[in-house]
């Protein structure tokens, strides 16, 4: 189990979370990846490792998501 240092965690977020490793953005823990033994964001992530999504996006009309 990771436990991660009380000085890497943010409650930026209005939730208590992780600071990312790579970028400092704070987190939630149900944004945050664990890479290396490290919380790093989905931008970090991707920036790090080349990977891509899996699935691609698509809009939907006329559905209203304000």
């Amino acid at each position: 189990m990771i436990v991660p240092d009380p000085n890497q965690l943010s409650t930026a977020t209005g939730q208590l979370g992780p600071i990312c490793a790579i970028t400092g953005k704070a987190m939630t823990f149900a944004e945050a990846i664990v890479l290396d033994n490290r919380f790093v964001c989905w931008e970090a992530y991707i920036a790090t490792t080349g990977a891509a999504p899996a699935t691609t996006g698509k809009e939907v009309g006329g559905l209203r998501l304000d």
